[in-house]
């Protein structure tokens, strides 16, 4: 359960971005990293999705799902409903309904400065282009916090962000040594919104333990979205965050 709270904490409850800053035709490293920040906004989204919670260990032990209604109105309240659940009772339990206690707790209380990307936080430094019309930077958490990570963010050229990856700085609890973190972006009605976040973790008494949740958006700020991200079966962790857990944060 600690895990998958760290990792919400970790990548932010409330980490929209919207498009109130236009591209521009040249940007420098600076410029970039300005623009990604003054994008960051931690509030005045209105948005409803669907989301699928998997979680258990890599060896099939623990597995449990659900599907959950969740809402976040233009002054932060959050609320959800569960539509459908299954598998391990222990792990939607103490891991899914602990975790949509606390965002709901997060969101209520305005606890969101902790893990924003802000240069209280972070130092930031770009990496360049990745491919084209996308940027890489190097995100290096100012602290040891388990709600920072080490690691990279991909960007387009007008700041919005694409992905997330890299690894806690610190671990959530005694009983974890190191968790991995993948978190994916899209754009809906002009807002930059998590589409999916992945972590892979190993656990001292469990072994590896996987936890993913994706989202299906139906509304965003009283736009319909009429292509919602389909969710994808639970297969276990990906191929892609298994090697980044092992091989590190940096590419």
């Amino acid at each position: 359960m600690t895990v998958a709270v760290a990792v919400v904490a970790a990548v932010g409850v409330a980490t929209l971005v919207d498009g109130s800053v236009s591209a521009k035709e040249d940007v420098g490293a600076e410029g970039l990293i300005q623009r990604v920040l003054s994008q960051t906004a931690r509030g005045g989204v209105a948005i409803r999705a669907l989301r699928e919670l998997r979680a258990g260990t890599v060896s099939g032990k623990h597995r449990g799902w659900m599907v959950v209604d969740t809402a976040v109105t233009s002054s932060g309240a959050f609320t959800w409903k569960v539509m459908e659940e299954g598998g391990s009772e222990r792990t939607r339990e103490k891991v899914f309904y602990e975790l949509l206690k606390t965002e709901a707790s997060a969101w209520r209380d305005g606890v969101h400065d902790g893990a924003a990307l802000t240069l209280d936080n972070y130092q930031l430094a770009s990496l360049g282009v990745s491919s084209p019309g996308e940027f890489k930077l190097r995100l290096t958490p100012r602290r040891a916090d388990s709600k920072l990570i080490d690691g990279i963010l991909t960007v387009s050229a007008d700041g919005y962000p694409i992905r997330l990856e890299g690894k806690m700085t610190k671990s959530p609890s005694f009983w974890v040594k190191s968790v991995t973190i993948v978190k994916q972006y899209s754009r809906f009605a002009g807002v930059a919104l998590p589409t999916s976040i992945e972590s892979l973790a190993d656990l001292k008494m469990f072994g590896r333990s996987t936890f993913t949740m994706r989202y299906r958006y139906s509304e965003v700020n009283g736009h319909t979205i009429s292509h919602a991200v389909a969710s994808a079966p639970f297969v276990g962790p990906t191929a892609e965050i298994l090697a980044l857990h092992e091989s590190g944060s940096e590419q």
